[in-house]
């Protein structure tokens, strides 16, 4: 478009012709009404400001008007007419100018219009008379002619004056477009003149349609020339459609006008010639005009359209004949609708469309139903074609079976247009009927099979039943489904069909609704739509609530207040109290209910109550609730309001910050994200509601309540502030970081700029806060960095430099980063480069880094250092440069040109070490990490906004970066392109390397011994370093080419790189892509390559669009030359070529059509599926290989689609090739294949496969018909000899076949399609079933249920049936085994068919006579086995029938199967331990297990008897037979409690009472007998689970033994046992026995349960597996009250301490399964509510001190000391390549000991002292007495009445504003116990050395974990002082031991601040 269309305002001078503007400029003796008119087009002109200039032309045109009126026409009046005229013309479409002025136009009289319309004439005249040479000026005429049409009556009377001209205009400049095109464009540039071909079209079809006029009676317009025009015009038509790369809305466009130009040529012959040349219908007497006989429109020319064209074409014609024309009947009696139009669009069906056609395909048959329509509703519509028009004739059958087809179509637009397909098919029967939709019986019919038949999971239902919803009652479809809404709401669960369901469910309870209109059925309505709703919020399924809450929750809010009030009155009953489930759900109503407005603070709040409808306190419990999505709903509704203005409220803000200060360190990534987003909604109403209040202030009238708000705002604010901060300590958890970071950089975004006399944030920060964001600068994760950065870089802005508040100079930083630039540890170069981009932020950089010699020094060499005195001051004198640059340009790149240069300086001295050796390199300076930093600091700048003089300083830093990347590749390549690169350290590299790095003179002969010893010891440094070196070439080189502007040699553009340069870098990761062997070293060079191909297909620089394609056409020749020459890698998946040719392809332009793509994968799958031949071709691998990585890509979606169905014979018919490589290949291939067409795995059982990947047959052979017959063909090839026993049959390509066919399954709304029948297949299938190869009859058992029609089960049944023999002679039992399986499956379909099998026709009479199977006339173990099953299925099946119905066979069948069942009991099967080997033996004997205990446990009536059986089989030597009754015996105990409840108990009381008698024998061979560790697991699985454990004491449960004795046992049994599963199992069954050990408390008992606790103790690390840690936290829970709360019990005070200390370490463990089961012993404990993770820890901490404070008052607080001086956090010892993160990321011991401090502060606070001479003068602190500040958190003074809260107010963590502890529960402190303490705390503080950890601490960015520990030690030491110090004063003591007292001075005096510790005091 033209430049100025992209100005706001208009520039005359560019739309007005030149003479008109020399009207308005010149003789100013004129008259005065003219003379006006020249000031305001004068004034126009001039104008700069479009609001203004709509005013002036406002005023122009009324004037113009006023002077028509008067009659004064004068030549300076038509002048001016001509002007806005030329105005309107030449401005852009849909500019406020041109519509102001067409609408202006419209309004004038008759006889102005007049003049108007004859001027606009000649000026279209004028610019149609032009020659079309300029592309963008054609246009621009297209545009002009299209907008006169557009709405504008005045241009279309216009138009129709000058039809002819402006058709041939619109010819020609088609013509124009249309040879532009066909030469060499860019793709960008192709996609531009495709789009202005479009233009053409339309604006021809308009001017056709609107303006064509009486041509006849004009006699200007001759017919030859109409036909001329025409005959051109359809020419340029027909290349369109001809051609595969032009827009689909070009071709539809195209075809619609070449119609129009049909109709208006050959008038009323025009269905005739349609039906002649386009539909090939011999019609007689049918003249076809010469010159329509020259054009290329002719049948020759269509039969070589493709598929999509003959759609365009076809749509064309439907969308522009009229409806007379449509039913028009032929001479042989067929209409273009009925007869002939859906069979040639449906017949397309069958061919391979790719995304475009099938949803050109879908938009036609879509327009034929429309056309239909309004055919029926025409009066030319007779009965015949009526009749033919029902929803039963064969038509709309036919395009109903259509959008069954298509309605689960991966595009989500051809799914919608199915929708809209059937919604025409409804309107088009009930137009052709006439009838009732409730009396129409194919409506109902459709209705029904929707609704009961379809799956849920099918999106297309949804939609469909919408449709028909609108034309039925909803209370019909109720009365069809009354579990209508519960079933919709289910299938929320799945993310796929969410918002087709919730839509559904919308328009049913709105349809619904309105039919209930009487106010006594809303409650009808509620009970049927919302309570559903509310009982799926209270479930457990998290998805299913969100998608509640997003889709159907606002919806049903919408109806109505009263919807609200039945919800909160459902949810929340005043007379009982709320469960978690109901809180949940009752919360996140109302979140939704405030965010719609219907909950306001306008309602009188009390101070109990929150916006008048629910209690503060059900809130705080929401804001506590275990669950997350709770937590965030209650968090939500306090963040979240329709008006952003309302103040936020005292309540609110405390319930805000419970939440916030709790919920930092949530695990999961998505509460994270939303908290976060809560938080920004949060603030924005914070800072509107803010300024509001503000105003209200300031204002005249004084309101005193409003300043107290304010106050609360700041308050907020600076406590959060001071919250975020102190989060972001040593030791803290990720996710608290990160959480604080985001919400810190939402403040500094949203509060800036402050309201005027609001919070101001800049107010709050302090030396130590910068310090702090500094310190994140270390973090392991790169996106707590950005954050960090982006909040610095806002307060460098703010003027909160470094040297001002944490005094860190330039220099400093600048040291810092050059060294971690240059550092081997991967980890570090990340924050070089953020301390590097922190530097160029602070103030007159430029100056510091001209000047920085000193710094350099340490790290360039002399070499160096020269060439960057002789840059700065020599040729190239770069600092005056920069100087005067910097002088006309404050914002210049001067600073960021002089740092790269130090760092390409600094390269250059790291590749020279490397050319004398990559292992120097490697231990010293790998290079990569200082290209790390020069690729974030470069694209810190943006490159293409550099003015000229800043491109001169870049070039030559350009040149040498390119040439110092290359280099280095060159350097790096040899090690990531050998064959083996991973470890790779060549020995020869290795000898002599001591004496190079003595001549280098940088290290001593020792330590170049010691590097070469890293390299040689882990040669991962090496492979590292070469392979991130390519790493960081590459995504530097990728992103330069795309942000780097390009010199182009056409034009005088000046940029940073050339053209050259551009294919250089191209050669480069052409050479990498093909060459190397690394897997990092290719995919990252991808990444870097996508970038540059993404920028090569869009530009216009020809010789760089055209690369992508030549290098595209180079490799595909390497490919097919095969040459074994070539560096091609045929091993590793051929390496990096598929990322080659994958980038290469999906990055090319999808507006151009991809002929690139499409001409590759031909090329491809012509390699693949080459016949093999005697040796192994690499390029059928590679071809195999680049397919994979294609169909994989996710970013070429649809547009694979086309090729899928070669691909997969590819892939099949590969599995046949004799080489392995092609055979390894094809796998994957195939692999891939099935994700691309059936999705990706949803389910881990290839038996019970998920519908999600499954199509139906007709959908998926409808989309590949080519599959049909080659699936066919290959089970028929691969089945010929299958059963042949002589030799084994397996055919390669069988197994891809019956694995396609096992996803594939019949739809009840599919018609039979005998082309496409999936019954053709199941011949073969069954086939499969006398393979002797076990998997194949597996699979194809599983393969053939899918097949059958439920129509065709019976008789099919019956045929496997009468395959089984009648008795063991001439028995081949692979066919019976294969026979039974398939028979087997079939009876599992008909458990699933609601009107159940005909028992006579399915032939399961037959099965009695096939009983000697199950007998020992049967050798085979494996029959045997699946004719068990099938047995126990038939008899199911039976049951299902009227006795009468089955007779006998019933009984027989079941008093046979227990008869043999018997029979293989008493024969002893079970300890037959040499039949092992035998095949299917052990299956076998798994499977009678089971049948034999199940049918003893429901029918025996002898307990005896089932005891002696389970006795028997748990004694059996064969490990699985035990395994299967163990697992039942579990299963059984399990549903215990359901056998009561149950109405008919599966179990018989036999059967219960031996179970319960059972417990001795499982007993004994747990302890003594079993010896297999699943067994073990198991059977104390069923021990821990017995019912008798939980009921009875020990005592009674029959074990001769007593606790201590099996406790012994278990602890011998844990001792030898190697595996932690068992252990765990074992601790687990330690929990039944313990309370009886401490309850019979004798001596012996020490022993075992100090052993024990040890085990417990050592389990509970946290580096022991879950198993084990869950297992000592149900023994805990187990036994709560003895082992955690009863003083008197045995343990004694410090083993209960113990467990208190198990249970907060366990409570800190990552595995939220254990937290929780610590969170339920809080309850047990007497906790009111669960509560979430973090606080869990605070409530025990406290739960633990109301326990045993008052009772063991000293106890109590030296345990919490103890737990402060014990908790030592694990160090990683040896320093490694990579860090390895910390086990356990959850655990943070800062917070720990903050809970501890609060609770020893809380004693401190209640105790009252009691000295030993009873004097209480001592109770009270002198109020003059100080305690020393311990961190940031502690600087009160601790008065005479310690006030508590002054204290922890500042423990930003854990405080909490109602914290108190009852001092009545309290025992007091004596004297003499808090000298105990003070000892316990100096005994630990005098093995700390105060040296040691500042020492550890001498350069905080190169972090270890050595300084992490430091940090923490000293956090502990100050927090220990101050007790400590506290303790001193109360008691009046002052410490004489000086060595303590130095200690704790120095620990108050560590406040240097150029360390990361934010434990420095402010």
């Amino acid at each position: 478009m033209s430049a100025h269309e992209k100005k706001e305002y208009l520039s005359c001078f560019d739309l007005v012709r030149d003479n008109l503007m020399q009207d308005v400029y010149k003789d100013e003796n004129v008259l005065e009404d003219e003379n006006l008119l020249n000031r305001k087009f004068e004034k126009l002109f001039e104008s700069k400001d479009i609001k203004q200039q709509i005013v002036i032309l406002k005023e122009i045109c009324k004037e113009i008007q006023v002077c028509f009126l008067r009659k004064d026409t004068g030549s300076k009046m038509i002048s001016s007419v001509t002007i806005l005229v030329n105005i309107y013309l030449n401005c852009p479409p849909k500019h406020t100018v041109k519509r102001l002025l067409a609408s202006t136009f419209q309004n004038f009289n008759h006889e102005f219009k007049t003049l108007l319309c004859e001027k606009m004439k000649e000026e279209v005249r004028i610019k149609i008379a032009e020659e079309v040479k300029d592309v963008l000026a054609a246009r621009q005429t297209v545009n002009m002619i299209y907008c006169l049409m557009e709405n504008f009556t005045l241009g279309e009377q216009c138009l129709s004056l000058i039809f002819l001209p402006v058709l041939k205009y619109l010819t020609r400049a088609l013509a124009k477009f249309l040879a532009t095109k066909s030469s060499d464009l860019s793709p960008v540039e192709d996609n531009e003149v495709m789009h202005h071909c479009l233009a053409t079209l339309q604006a021809s079809s308009k001017l056709v349609q609107k303006c064509v006029g009486d041509i006849e009676g004009a006699d200007s317009y001759t017919e030859k020339e109409i036909q001329s025009v025409s005959q051109t015009f359809i020419d340029n038509i027909m290349l369109i459609l001809k051609s595969d790369n032009f827009l689909l809305d070009c071709k539809t466009s195209g075809s619609m006008c070449l119609t129009l130009l049909l109709k208006l040529t050959a008038g009323k012959n025009t269905t005739d010639l349609i039906l002649d040349i386009i539909f090939g219908e011999d019609i007689k007497n049918t003249h076809i005009p010469d010159w329509l006989l020259r054009t290329s429109l002719c049948r020759s020319v269509l039969a070589q359209f493709s598929p999509t064209s003959c759609l365009c074409l076809w749509f064309g014609i439907l969308a522009q004949l009229d409806v007379s024309d449509l039913l028009n009947h032929s001479r042989d009696s067929k209409s273009l609708l009925v007869d002939l139009m859906l069979n040639r669009i449906l017949s397309i069906g069958s061919r391979n469309l790719d995304t475009s056609g099938k949803l050109q395909m879908a938009r036609t048959v879509l327009m034929w139903t429309n056309r239909a329509l309004a055919c029926l509703k025409s009066d030319s519509c007779d009965p015949e074609v009526v009749a033919k028009l029902t929803g039963p004739g064969d038509l709309l059958q036919r395009v109903l079976e259509f959008v069954w087809m298509i309605w689960e179509d991966t595009t989500d637009v051809v799914r919608f247009t199915a929708k809209d397909i059937f919604e025409s098919v409804i309107k088009v029967h009930k137009a052709a009927t006439g009838a009732k939709a409730s009396d129409d019986q194919f409506l109902m019919d459709l209705t029904r099979s929707l609704l009961l038949q379809v799956s849920w999971s099918s999106k297309g239902k949804y939609g469909t039943l919408r449709i028909l919803a609108e034309n039925f009652k909803v209370s019909t479809l109720l009365q069809f489904s009354p579990d209508l809404a519960q079933d919709i709401l289910n299938n929320l669960k799945e993310q796929t069909v969410a918002c087709y369901a919730s839509d559904l469910y919308d328009k049913l309870l709105t349809e619904h609704l309105k039919e209930l209109s009487q106010p006594d059925n809303k409650k009808q309505w509620q009970k049927i739509w919302v309570w559903p709703m509310l009982q799926c919020m209270m479930g457990n399924n998290s998805q299913q609530r969100t998608f509640i809450i997003e889709y159907v929750l606002p919806k049903l809010l919408k109806t109505g207040k009263d919807t609200l009030e039945y919800m909160i009155s459902s949810l929340c009953n005043d007379s009982q109290s709320v469960s978690d489930d109901q809180l949940g759900a009752l919360i996140m109503c109302l979140r939704r209910a405030r965010v719609m407005g219907l909950l306001d603070n306008s309602t009188t709040e009390s101070s109990h109550c929150l916006y008048g409808v629910v209690k503060i306190e059900l809130v705080k419990q929401a804001l506590s609730h275990t669950d997350d999505q709770a937590r965030l709903d209650a968090f939500a509704l306090l963040c979240e309001n329709h008006k952003t203005s309302e103040p936020i409220s005292q309540s609110e803000f405390r319930l805000l910050k419970y939440f916030i200060q709790w919920n930092m360190k949530n695990q999961s990534p998505s509460f994270r994200q939303h908290m976060v987003a809560h938080v920004k909604k949060l603030f924005i109403r914070f800072k509107e509601s803010e300024g509001a209040l503000c105003r209200k202030f300031q204002s005249r009238n004084t309101h005193p309540e409003v300043n107290s708000v304010l106050i609360s705002y700041k308050n907020f604010g600076s406590w959060l502030f001071q919250f975020l901060l102190h989060s972001l300590y040593p030791g803290s958890a990720f996710a608290r970081r990160t959480t604080a970071l985001s919400v810190l950089s939402i403040m500094v975004n949203l509060l800036h700029p402050p309201n005027k006399g609001g919070y101001i944030i800049w107010e709050e920060w302090k030396g130590c806060h910068i310090q702090t964001l500094m310190e994140c600068m270390t973090d392991t994760f790169e996106d707590n960095k950005k954050e960090a950065f982006h909040i610095l870089k806002h307060c460098f802005y703010q003027g909160l430099h470094l040297k001002n508040l944490i005094n860190m100079n330039e220099s400093e930083l600048l040291d810092i980063g050059l060294e971690l630039a240059g550092s081997n540890r991967p980890q570090d170069c990340t924050t070089g480069a953020y301390l590097l981009r922190i530097l160029l932020l602070q103030p007159r950089i430029q100056d510091f880094l001209v000047n920085s010699q000193e710094t350099l020094t340490k790290y360039l060499t002399p070499s160096a250092l020269a060439k960057w005195e002789d840059l700065l001051d020599g040729t190239q004198n770069l600092k005056t440069a920069l100087q005067k640059m910097s002088h006309q340009n404050r914002a210049s790149s001067g600073g960021t040109v002089l740092l790269l240069w130090i760092l390409l300086f600094y390269l250059e001295d790291q590749l020279q070490v490397s050319k004398t050796g990559l292992f120097i390199t490697a231990a010293t300076k790998p290079m990569y990490p200082t290209l790390h930093c020069i690729r974030y600091i470069l694209f810190d700048v943006n490159l293409k906004k550099l003015s000229t003089e800043e491109l001169m300083l870049w070039h030559p830093l350009m040149e040498k970066l390119l040439s110092c990347c290359l280099e280095i590749s060159d350097i790096v390549s040899p090690v990531v392109q050998n064959s083996s690169p991973e470890g790779n350290v060549p020995e020869e590299a290795i000898k002599g390397v001591e004496s190079i790095f003595a001549k280098e003179g940088k290290l001593s002969s020792s330590e170049a011994e010691r590097c070469v010893e890293t390299v040689r010891l882990m040669p991962e440094y090496l492979v590292v370093c070469c392979w991130r070196n390519i790493k960081e070439v590459s995504l530097l080189l990728g992103q330069l080419t795309f942000d780097a502007p390009i010199t182009s040699p056409q034009t005088s553009v000046i940029g940073l790189l050339t053209v050259q340069q551009n294919k250089i870098i191209g050669e480069y990761f052409r050479k990498q892509l093909m060459e190397s062997i690394h897997r990092g070293a290719f995919e990252l060079a991808c990444a870097g390559f996508v970038k540059q191909c993404e920028m090569l297909w869009r530009c216009n620089i020809k010789a760089l669009h055209q690369l992508p394609k030549l290098w595209l056409e180079q490799v595909m020749a390497d490919i097919k030359n095969d040459d074994e020459n070539n560096k091609l890698c045929a091993t590793r998946r051929s390496a990096g070529i598929p990322f080659f040719v994958q980038t290469l392809v999906s990055t090319e332009p999808n507006s151009t059509g991809r002929p690139c793509f499409k001409l590759t994968m031909s090329e491809l799958l012509q390699l693949a599926l080459k016949e093999d031949t005697k040796e192994l071709s690499n390029s059928k691998v590679h071809a195999l290989n680049i397919l994979r990585a294609l169909f994989k890509d996710s970013r070429l979606g649809e547009v694979v689609t086309t090729f899928v169905a070669d691909g997969l014979r590819a892939a099949i018919l590969g599995f046949q090739s004799p080489f392995w490589a092609v055979r390894n290949s094809s796998t994957l291939l195939l692999s891939t294949m099935m994700t691309r067409i059936f999705g990706v795995k949803r389910s881990k059982d290839e038996s019970n496969m998920s519908k999600k990947n499954c199509q139906t047959g007709r959908q998926f052979f409808h989309q590949y018909p080519a599959l049909y017959p080659f699936l066919l063909n290959q089970l028929e090839i691969a089945t010929r000899n299958i059963s042949d026993t002589d030799q084994l049959h397996l055919h390669p390509g069988l197994y891809p076949v019956l694995m396609i066919l096992g996803r594939l399954f019949q739809s009840p709304l599919e018609g039979a399609d005998t082309s496409l029948n999936l019954a053709a297949f199941i011949p073969y299938v069954i086939r499969c079933s006398s393979s002797p190869v076990l998997k194949t009859r597996l699979m194809a058992a599983r393969a053939l249920q899918p097949l059958v029609q439920k129509g065709h089960l019976c008789s099919l049944m019956s045929q496997l049936l009468n395959l089984v023999p009648a008795s063991q002679e001439k028995a081949r039992h692979s066919h019976i085994h294969g026979a039974l399986i398939e028979i087997s499956n079939l009876l599992d379909m008909a458990f699933t068919m609601p009107d159940g099998i005909n028992c006579t026709e399915s032939g399961l009479h037959l099965w009695k006579e096939k009983m000697w199977l199950l007998s020992r006339q049967n050798p085979c173990y494996l029959t045997k086995k699946a004719a068990f099953e099938v047995s126990e299925k038939v008899l199911l099946v039976l049951r299902q029938f009227p006795e009468e119905e089955t007779g006998e066979i019933a009984t027989d069948i079941n008093s046979k199967l227990c008869q043999t069942l018997s029979e293989e009991f008493l024969s002893g099967i079970y300890d037959k331990k040499e039949f092992c080997s035998s095949p299917g033996f052990v299956e076998y004997l798994t499977v009678i297990t089971k049948m034999d205990l199940q049918l003893a446990l429901k029918n025996s009536t002898s307990s005896s008897e089932i005891l002696r059986k389970l006795q028997a089989l748990l004694a059996s030597e064969i490990y699985e037979v035990r395994l299967v009754v163990l697992d039942m015996l579990i299963s059984l105990f399990r549903e215990e409690e359901l056998w009561k409840q149950a109405p008919f108990p599966p179990l018989s009381s036999a059967a219960r009472e031996c179970l319960m008698s059972l417990l001795p024998s499982l007993y004994n061979m747990a302890l003594y007998k079993e010896q297999h560790f699943e067994c073990q697991i198991k059977v104390f699985e069923a021990l821990d689970l017995h019912p008798l454990l939980r009921k009875k004491d020990w005592k009674d449960i029959g074990i001769n033994e007593n606790s201590r004795q099996v406790l012994k046992q278990c602890l011998t049994v844990i001792e030898s046992s190697s595996r932690d599963e068992v252990k765990a199992v074992v601790i687990r069954f330690t929990r039944w026995m313990i309370a009886d050990v401490l309850k019979n408390w004798t001596e012996d008992c020490m022993e075992p349960v100090d052993s024990w606790m040890a085990i417990l103790r050592d389990s509970v690390g946290a580096e022991k597996i879950t198993d084990l840690q869950l297992s000592v936290a149900m023994v805990i829970q187990c036994n709560s009250i003895c082992l955690l709360k009863n003083s008197h019990s045995s343990l004694g005070t410090k083993k209960m301490s113990e467990f208190w200390e198990m249970l907060t370490n366990l409570q800190q463990e990552d595995d939220p399964e254990v937290r929780e089961v610590i969170t339920k012993t809080l309850l047990l404990l007497g906790n009111d509510k669960a509560v979430q993770p973090s606080l869990t820890l605070d409530y025990l901490v406290r739960s633990f001190v109301y326990m045993h404070a008052g009772t063991k008052g000293v106890n109590c607080f030296k345990t919490l000391i103890s737990w402060i001086i014990n908790n030592e956090s694990s160090s990683e010892g040896a320093e490694r390549l990579f860090d390895k993160s910390e086990m356990n990321i959850f655990r943070e011991e800062v917070l720990f000991y903050q809970i501890l401090l609060k609770y020893c502060l809380g004693m401190v606070q209640v105790n009252r002292l009691q000295s030993k001479e009873g004097d209480n003068s001592k109770t009270h602190i002198d109020t003059d007495k100080k305690v020393a500040t311990i961190g940031k958190e502690m600087l009160p003074d601790v008065r005479s009445k310690l006030d508590i809260m002054d204290i922890l107010s500042q423990l930003s963590l854990v405080v909490d504003e109602n914290f108190s502890l009852d001092s009545k529960a309290m025992l007091p402190l004596t004297e003499s116990s808090i000298l105990e303490i003070l000892e316990m705390i100096r005994s630990f503080l005098k093995k700390k050395s105060p040296f040691s950890i500042v020492n550890e601490k001498r350069n905080p960015f190169l972090k270890t974990n050595a300084f992490q520990e430091s940090l923490l030690d000293q956090y502990k030491c100050k927090l220990l002082s101050f007790i400590h110090k506290i303790l001193n004063d109360i008691c009046g003591y002052s410490d004489s031991e000086h060595e303590i007292n130095t200690f704790m001075e120095s620990m108050y005096g560590m406040e240097n601040l150029t360390y990361p510790n934010c434990f420095v005091s402010s």
